[in-house]
């Protein structure tokens, strides 16, 4: 079995009639838990399956610890997935799927009994061995999906959507169960997901991919907070996209005369800014003496909608004849007395404003091949 390591991913192509993943560079490090984020159809679950070796690569080197694994078969490549559906053999009790594929990899009868009682253990399912999967509820399922992974004692667990199939009531605590077992067992984890929630809660580094194509990888909430195009920007969440003109610590919004400072200082002339809906906060009236110098952006605007999601509200500002959108909690509505077509003064950080290229070319510190110091 491969110990763990490092995985490297250099200059990966994978080819299928209407589909292809193109020159994929990734860096996963010895303990990561590293998250694969694209929309449907991107290729996130091809990636994992050449990885594993199910699907093999066109071209490119796949590395453990530096060791090629083209010629290296699945079952010694010491790597275990766990499906979305999770795949479980209905025929099969929850001890005879967990023990499936141990007869496979060269655990002894033994072996595998010890490890089965060790897992059940930790993860709940030492009651319900002798049941089989219709009986089980979804958390179940899970767990069970898990066990039969570990017992293979794999140096990276690959995990394709591991929590979509899961009901709000299980969720949670399954979230809950994957961090105790990365933190708990040390073991490197590679997820494809496309819940943000999850992302944002389990890994410390991820990668970006669209049409089969890396955009973006590195710490996880600098794919959130610093996106390097205009796709990944839209992808993970970040809004008021606007076209800009650079210059000298200030973004000029194309069409206006808004000018807003920003910490970011590329070296490109155009772009575009992005600012999550978050960073934008309301301030009350009154805030800046008369005649000081605010620093940052303030800006006047009108209220042109509220939308009510429960523990906090969508904004729609119009400032200058731009539309910007922010997202606070409910409690404003009384706090600020906002109220559809009245008027507000709201606070922008200059670190709060993101200014990246519409597409990349490609663009240097957006794509890591190396591991972080």
């Amino acid at each position: 079995m491969i110990q763990p390591g490092l995985i490297e991913l250099e200059n990966i192509s994978l080819t299928l009639p209407g589909f292809a993943l193109e020159n994929i560079n990734l860096t996963i490090r010895e303990n990561d838990f590293f998250a694969v984020i694209g929309p449907t159809g991107s290729g996130k679950s091809l990636l994992l399956e050449g990885m594993l070796g199910l699907m093999p690569f066109t071209s490119g080197r796949l590395l453990f610890n530096g060791t090629d694994m083209d010629r290296v078969p699945v079952e010694k490549r010491g790597l275990a997935i766990v499906y979305q559906d999770f795949a479980l053999f209905p025929h099969l009790d929850v001890a005879g799927n967990i023990l499936y594929g141990t007869r496979y990899h060269g655990i002894s009868r033994d072996e595998a009994q010890n490890r089965l009682e060790h897992l059940s253990d930790i993860l709940g399912l030492s009651r319900i061995l002798d049941r089989r999967p219709h009986n089980l509820s979804g958390g179940e399922k899970q767990r069970t999906a898990l066990a039969r992974a570990l017992i293979l004692n794999p140096s990276v667990l690959l995990l394709d959507e591991p929590l979509s199939a899961l009901d709000p009531v299980f969720h949670g605590e399954a979230k809950e169960l994957l961090k105790r077992i990365h933190r708990e067992m040390d073991m490197t984890i590679v997820m494809v997901s496309h819940n943000f929630d999850d992302v944002i809660y389990l890994a410390d580094r991820g990668a970006v991919i669209h049409q089969g194509r890396i955009c973006q990888t590195g710490d996880i909430n600098i794919l959130f907070e610093k996106p390097c195009d205009l796709f990944t920007a839209r992808f993970v969440g970040m809004a008021n996209l606007m076209p800009v003109k650079v210059g000298k610590g200030r973004v000029t919004v194309e069409g206006s005369d808004v000018s807003l400072r920003t910490a970011n200082q590329p070296a490109f002339p155009f772009g575009y800014m992005g600012i999550r809906p978050e960073d934008i906060v309301p301030e009350p009236e009154g805030d800046v003496p008369v005649g000081s110098e605010p620093v940052g952006n303030r800006l006047r605007g009108t209220i042109t909608g509220i939308d009510n999601h429960g523990m906090f509200i969508r904004v729609g500002l119009d400032s200058g004849g731009l539309q910007f959108e922010a997202v606070w909690p409910r409690r404003y509505i009384r706090q600020y007395n906002l109220s559809h077509g009245s008027g507000i003064r709201v606070y922008v950080s200059p670190e709060a404003v993101h200014v990246f290229r519409e597409k990349l070319d490609p663009v240097p510190g957006c794509q890591d091949k190396a591991p972080l110091s």
